[in-house]
Parts: C-alpha cells; sequence; structure tokens
C-alpha cells in the first residue's frame, strides 16, 4: 500500500507556495494595472484581462498536473511531453479567439467603444497566452522536475508557485502585445 502524505508535510509544502503565489498575483495586478492604464483603450482591454488569466490557470493548471503525474509514476518521457504541449497550445489557441470574440461581442453590443479595430480583440488574447504558455510549460516542467528531484510532491508545491509566476508572464505578454500590435 502506498504511503499517504501527512497533515503536517501537505501544510509545510503548500503553505510557502500559497504566500508566494498570493503575493506575486497582487504584484501582477498592480503591475498590470499601471502598464495598462495609459492606454485609450483601457476599458475595453479591462474586459479582456479577467478571463485572460482565467485562461491561463485553467489551461496550465492540467498542464502541471499531467507533467507531475508523469514524473510521480515514472514515465515521463520527451514525447508524452510534447503531446502535453501541443494539446495545451490548441486549447490555449481555442479559448482565447473565444475570449476575444466574446469581448468584441460585448463590445458591439454594450460598451460600443471603436478605438481599435474588432481584429485586434481576437489577436491580443491569442498572441498573448500564447507567449505567455511559452514560458509557462518549460518552467513548470522544470519544476515538477526539481519539486520531485528534491522530495517534494510537485502537486502540492508547483501549483501555486506557477500562478505566480504565470500572472507575472501573463502580464508581461498581455502588455507587450498590445505593444507588438500598436494598441493606442
Amino acid at each position: 500500500m502506498e504511503r499517504q502524505d501527512s497533515k503536517g508535510k501537505i501544510i509545510r509544502e503548500v503553505y510557502p507556495s500559497e504566500v508566494v503565489s498570493i503575493i506575486g498575483s497582487l504584484a501582477a495586478g498592480i503591475i498590470l494595472t499601471l502598464l495598462i492604464l495609459p492606454f485609450q483603450t483601457f476599458s475595453i482591454l479591462i474586459i479582456i484581462v479577467p478571463a485572460l488569466l482565467s485562461l491561463r490557470g485553467n489551461i496550465s493548471g492540467p498542464f502541471i498536473a499531467r507533467s507531475s503525474r508523469d514524473l510521480i509514476i515514472g514515465v515521463f518521457d520527451f514525447r508524452n511531453w510534447l503531446q502535453n504541449v501541443a494539446a495545451t497550445y490548441a486549447l490555449s489557441i481555442i479559448t482565447s479567439i473565444l475570449i476575444g470574440i466574446l469581448a468584441m461581442i460585448l463590445n458591439l453590443t454594450v460598451f460600443k467603444l471603436f478605438i481599435i479595430p474588432h481584429y485586434l480583440l481576437i489577436l491580443i488574447p491569442c498572441i498573448s497566452m500564447l507567449m505567455s504558455i511559452s514560458v509557462s510549460m518549460p518552467t513548470s516542467t522544470l519544476l515538477n522536475y526539481l519539486a520531485f528531484k528534491f522530495g517534494f510532491d510537485p502537486n502540492n508545491v508547483v501549483n501555486p508557485l506557477m500562478t505566480a509566476v504565470d500572472d507575472f508572464f501573463s502580464v508581461v505578454s498581455f502588455y507587450l502585445t498590445l505593444i507588438l500590435l500598436g494598441v493606442p
């Protein structure tokens, strides 16, 4: 029978990473606000941000869980990892397009702000998510490996840490996307 982790061990592993997650997410939110507030399109951009951050977490979480599971059960290999990466990219693109379409519909029906072309409302989440997830996947894989190597349960440690890392890279990616696309 497999040994179960004690409550104390789980708390010792999870608590510090949750603190880092909370502080990192708050810092990312402050940085995001400071970066996009000067944009003329702030009122439209703010529609995209919550969905984009939530999406990133909903897509990164399963990727991290699948990678840590593969490490724990001893089946982690490059081919499985590439399949996981491909599935994560596909999910990212599909859901980013959906976020863009919903932002466009909200803008057309509720806000009626025609500051930027509507196709940018689809491109912004797509490019931003692809940039963010391209950093997230190798980082989370490395953290999973290191946690596992040093005797921690990657399921307890990596997901909260990656929340902070992903929030920061999502903010940077979002800002860089706005700059690259020339959003006013």
